[in-house]
């Protein structure tokens, strides 16, 4: 029986080194690494080939400069795929902002907006401005126009809902309920423009006294 045990557990352990094997051959690390090893190893054979049987030297300037063309076109058209696939990627439309506040948190904000200026009321009365973070989008076609605001003042108002309720930059922009000035509020704004300075602290320190502590 000892004898069976070995040869079972021998067994045993062929199969793990079999399985750990083909992890490692279809992990995509290793296959690059090995596309590699194989090229340099057919282009070293063509080399000692073109020096071997005595062909003169421009022969492997010719090889080596027609290799270069060949990878760097495959390099442009794979590259050119790849934009293509990531252009023609189908974005899933958001359904809802969904902040979870207290009206009165909302409210607050509101009519701290409203007071310096930084809310067209005109296009965005207190209800539309309640509707678009928290209803869902097939209930309302009410949009948020910021106006006369900087992008580090929209940021920072859309960084305390990010604080509480978790929703990310990208999120608003895919409602394309939110615009300054006009256009649409956007994550690469928010995170590039937004940066640019702080807003100023009376207008921090408003916003902030809107949320409870």
């Amino acid at each position: 029986m000892n004898i069976i045990d070995e040869i079972i557990d021998r067994l045993d352990a062929l199969d793990k080194f079999k399985e750990r094997v083909k992890t490692w051959y279809f992990f995509r690390d290793t296959q690059v690494a090995l596309a590699i090893v194989l090229f340099l190893i057919l282009i070293g054979a063509v080399l000692y080939f073109i020096f071997d049987v005595g062909l003169p030297w421009y022969w492997s300037l010719i090889f080596v400069c027609s290799l270069c063309i060949g990878i760097f076109y495959l390099l442009v058209r794979f590259t050119k795929k790849e934009r293509k696939n990531i252009g023609t990627v189908a974005v899933e439309p958001i359904k809802t902002i969904g902040l979870d506040f207290n009206r009165m948190v909302l409210d607050n904000i509101y009519y701290v907006l409203r007071g310096y200026e930084k809310i067209d009321v005109e296009k965005t009365g207190i209800d539309n401005f309640h509707s678009v973070l928290t209803q869902r989008f097939e209930e309302t076609d009410s949009e948020i126009h910021f106006t006369d605001m900087s992008w580090a003042e929209v940021r920072y108002l859309l960084e305390k809902f990010k604080e509480k309720c978790g929703v990310e930059y990208s999120t608003f922009e895919r409602s394309n309920r939110l615009f300054l000035e006009g256009k649409p509020v956007t994550a690469r704004k928010l995170s590039n423009n937004g940066l640019r300075k702080h807003p100023a602290k009376y207008f921090t320190d408003k916003i902030d006294n809107c949320f409870p502590k």
